[in-house]
């Protein structure tokens, strides 16, 4: 059989970040509102210093794609940037991390992503204040079969009012060329409900959420289980909607994985924490990775994501910390 083109085509966000640490923040606890349990506050009309602020790449479609170049693997980025300067910066820096730019598309209108990160200094969360611009103009065309040539599509927060279309795009793709898909579901599919999604969830052979996220895609589904917060439970319940694997993040406390016979669980390894943003795009990515390299096993899939999420956490920015492959091949010798 003739070799595909790319291992992995990623879809999805493209932003120039700027992070903004400061110790003004106060994290508040919000347990009996199950799809928001922690809130990031500030003093109401307080001017809030930073000592520390960096400028970075980033967006789920970039960051994914260059954990994907940096773990070995040949890798293109289907994104939208803006006809300006931040749009050149982040497709010479893709082309820098040896990312293939052929699916790169320049908005004449809408200027580039940009994000603004607070990071509370003390906890090291964070909270992403988004503007989308040409991103909400991403389009994955109904055609894409006769365009792309890949082993896996991974598909990150997808936005504005092209996303229905895009994803009965990535449908057709799935069922035409036998891709496999990741998909990592953003805060716009999320409230769109499950009804919705069950389209793509039946396409996807790994879905990635958080537990936050899991919750909020139960409860769209008008399921209430008595025990909403067990990882365990909502797993269970997703499974059942398609997804081939199901993996849920639960940040410091670990992650689960699910492949309808064995629920996999992993702590998170110690690491002394920088800036945890990006840490979701690293570990989805690496999971994947993981599967491509070691033929779907999941515990090393599992255990590859772990060391660059922790390896990630320990700098700035959602790429500066990624691994290389050659660095941590041998951690995977049997």
């Amino acid at each position: 059989m003739k070799r595909k083109t790319y291992d992995v085509i990623t879809l999805g966000g493209a932003t120039r970040d700027i992070a903004f640490y400061t110790n003004a923040g106060r994290i508040i606890e919000t347990p009996r509102d199950l799809t928001c349990q922690k809130l990031l506050g500030f003093e109401y009309g307080a001017k809030i210093i930073s000592e520390k602020v960096f400028f970075s790449l980033g967006g789920g479609g970039c960051n994914t794609a260059v954990s994907f170049a940096r773990l070995g693997l040949k890798t293109a980025s289907w994104i939208v940037v803006g006809q300006d300067r931040e749009g050149d910066s982040i497709i010479k820096d893709l082309k820098a991390e040896r990312v293939a730019t052929e699916f790169v598309h320049r908005d004449p209108k809408l200027s580039t992503g940009f994000s603004f990160i607070t990071v509370a200094e003390r906890t090291k969360d964070h909270v992403a204040f988004l503007y989308r611009g040409a991103n909400n103009n991403l389009l994955f065309p109904h055609n894409a079969a006769k365009i792309l040539n890949a082993e896996w599509l991974y598909v990150s927060s997808l936005t504005g009012k092209n996303w229905k279309r895009t994803a009965d795009a990535i449908i057709n793709l799935v069922s035409k060329k036998k891709v496999r898909l990741a998909w990592n579901p953003g805060e716009t599919q999320l409230l769109a409900g499950q009804k919705k999604l069950l389209g793509v969830l039946k396409a996807t052979e790994v879905l990635l959420i958080n537990q936050d996220e899991a919750i909020e895609l139960v409860l769209s589904a008008e399921i209430k289980p008595k025990r909403i917060n067990d990882p365990k439970t909502l797993i269970k319940i997703i499974k059942e909607w398609g997804p081939k694997v199901v993996v849920i993040t639960q940040g410091k406390k670990g992650v689960y994985a699910y492949d309808g016979q064995r629920i996999f669980y992993s702590q998170v390894i110690s690491a002394p924490v920088v800036d945890t943003t990006g840490s979701g795009d690293c570990f989805g990515s690496s999971f994947v990775a993981g599967l491509i390299k070691f033929k779907g096993d999941i515990k090393k899939a599992i255990k590859l994501g772990m060391i660059n999420t922790a390896s990630l956490v320990q700098t700035v920015g959602a790429q500066g910390g990624l691994v290389y492959w050659s660095k941590i091949k041998s951690k995977f010798k049997d």
